[in-house]
């Protein structure tokens, strides 16, 4: 028997628990009584397709509920927020409550929280129930959990689908694909994919955009309208932001590379042009420092880049293992507005990536927006 994770075997016994106490049946009826329901999950993009879907159903009129479990969890109900009170763990089974503390919706719309494949398919199969899943994409994120690679993590989503589901898939890449549309050919799902217009296709997150006509499409709804599909590409783009020593992009909040990639070309109007990415790097994301060391090397191999610098407990690590010039900086000696100086004063646009979660990535984003407005 393969061996699973503590965590894993808490909530197989906590949702066993639950059902013998009766609640689990309880939450099905509701769910039962709920004519539209989706799950949104894939790597990047979640929380604002769940947000954005929850948007166009409460225009048409629809009762609609979704809930929001990025950065800063919520439930959305009819467009009133509602923050969700969680204590140190977090657990699946917040997906039920927040759901009983609203009228029964006529759509409900759930933010796939899980980062592991049993968490997430226990998300679908217990917790939502969905008719349709939208797969925004599939990314090299969440490697640590989800499977070392990205094909790994596709098998990953992919498994995490309840048979007789009908997906929409955002990811353009052809090989993740067909992997996609094998995988769940096993589990007796079917599948559309986004295809996204060539003169968007630089655009970060425009899968997301037209995914959502997709996901319209499937449960029986008219797509959004092009002022409406082109508002949600207008939110989608990206612009370099010019403080007076520089340019700089913030794109610490994409994570993974395909994401950072992106916005990289998209900022570029000359694609020949030379960027510096600040890169913050944790300890326990060894998989996503691996996957930006393979990055930044592409990169600097095909004169992208030309220096590197890199913050983080993994700094030093990352640093020995390059083949280009990279500056280590200590996050323990130096400011976030040390490290801004040193990289605008290099003269090339600086573009940060890697993470956001720690002390000094908020301070760094806030020293950004501080020099933005003076």
């Amino acid at each position: 028997m393969r061996w699973r994770r503590p965590s894993e075997w808490l909530d197989r016994l906590l949702n066993i628990g639950k059902e013998f106490a009766g609640s689990g049946p309880f939450h099905r009826r509701r769910l039962s009584n709920i004519s539209i329901r989706l799950s949104v999950s894939g790597v990047r993009g979640k929380s604002t397709a769940v947000r954005w879907l929850h948007d166009v159903f409460h225009d048409r009129g629809y009762e609609t509920y979704a809930k929001v479990t990025g950065v800063v969890p919520a439930s959305v109900y009819n467009d009133f927020e509602y923050e969700i009170e969680r204590g140190v763990a977090v657990r699946l089974y917040e997906n039920e409550r927040e759901l009983k503390r609203f009228e029964s919706p006529d759509v409900a719309i759930f933010e796939n929280q899980g980062i592991r494949e049993y968490t997430t398919r226990l998300v679908n199969q217990q917790f939502v129930r969905p008719q349709v899943v939208f797969l925004t994409n599939v990314r090299e994120d969440h490697l640590d959990t989800m499977g070392g690679s990205r094909q790994a993590v596709a098998r990953s989503l992919a498994r995490s689908i309840p048979g007789g589901t009908h997906v929409v898939s955002g990811e353009q890449n052809p090989q993740i694909r067909d992997y996609l549309e094998r995988e769940l050919d096993r589990r007796d799902a079917t599948i559309t994919h986004v295809t996204v217009p060539a003169r968007h296709e630089t655009v970060p997150g425009a899968e997301i955009v037209y995914g959502i006509d997709l996901v319209l499409q499937a449960v029986d709804e008219p797509p959004l309208s092009p002022t409406e599909r082109e508002s949600l590409l207008d939110q989608m783009d990206v612009s370099w932001t010019h403080l007076p020593a520089g340019r700089i992009f913030n794109a610490a909040a994409a994570n993974d590379v395909q994401s950072t990639e992106l916005i990289r070309r998209h900022l570029l109007s000359d694609a020949d042009e030379v960027i510096q990415p600040v890169v913050y790097l944790r300890s326990d994301r060894r998989g996503r420092t691996a996957s930006f060391l393979r990055y930044l090397t592409k990169l600097a191999e095909q004169g992208a880049i030309e220096q590197a610098r890199v913050v983080g407990e993994d700094a030093d690590l990352f640093a020995l293992n390059t083949s280009f010039p990279v500056v280590v900086h200590d996050e323990t000696r130096e400011s976030p507005t040390e490290l801004l100086d040193s990289a605008l004063a290099d003269c090339w646009p600086v573009m940060v990536a890697g993470n956001t979660v720690s002390e000094f990535m908020t301070e760094l984003a806030a020293d950004i927006e501080q020099r933005r407005t003076e």
